[in-house]
Formats: structure tokens, sequence, C-alpha cells
């Protein structure tokens, strides 16, 4: 289970972040325009990128205590996270 209290809310994780040579929109994408395959395609683009982060554990701790709704935050998408949530509630 997420312990709350180790998770640091503050950006200095986000200084190391491998996203951040990288456009937005491969991890936010845009949703009204892009078909299931492209969103597929730039889902699989931005968990490659995040296999390789420094701070993804950092990152996916961030997004699952902020319950952030949107994007790829540490290689996982908005309903991965939601899974995850869900699981470490049992």
């Amino acid at each position: 289970m997420l312990d709350e209290a180790f998770v640091s809310t503050d950006a200095e994780w986000r200084q190391q972040a491998s996203c951040l040579s990288h456009a937005a929109i491969v991890f936010f994408g845009v949703d009204d325009i892009e078909t299931p395959v492209e969103r597929r395609h730039r889902e699989e683009q931005a968990k490659r990128i995040c296999a390789g982060c420094a701070v993804r554990q950092e990152c996916l701790d961030y997004a699952l205590m902020m319950r952030e709704p949107y994007g790829i935050w540490g290689g996982l998408t908005e309903i991965e996270r939601k899974a995850r949530i869900r699981a470490q509630r049992r």
C-alpha cells in the first residue's frame, strides 16, 4: 500500500524526469481527435519513455496520491492507476 507520508509533493524529483525532453502531448494526448489506435501507440511511446526514467516510482507515487485523472504518470495510464488504487484498498 502507498505510504503517503513518504511521497514528496514538491517539484524536486520532476527536474530529473525523462518526460521533460518530450512534448506533453505524448503523455496527455488529445482525446477528442485521436483514434483508439493512435491513443494506444501514443501511450506505448510514453510508457517506453517512462520505463527508463530515474524518477518513475516518485512520479507514480505522486500520481496515485494526487489521484491524477489524466495522462501517463510513472508508466501507467489513468485506467491502470485506478485499478492499482482499487487493488490497494483490498
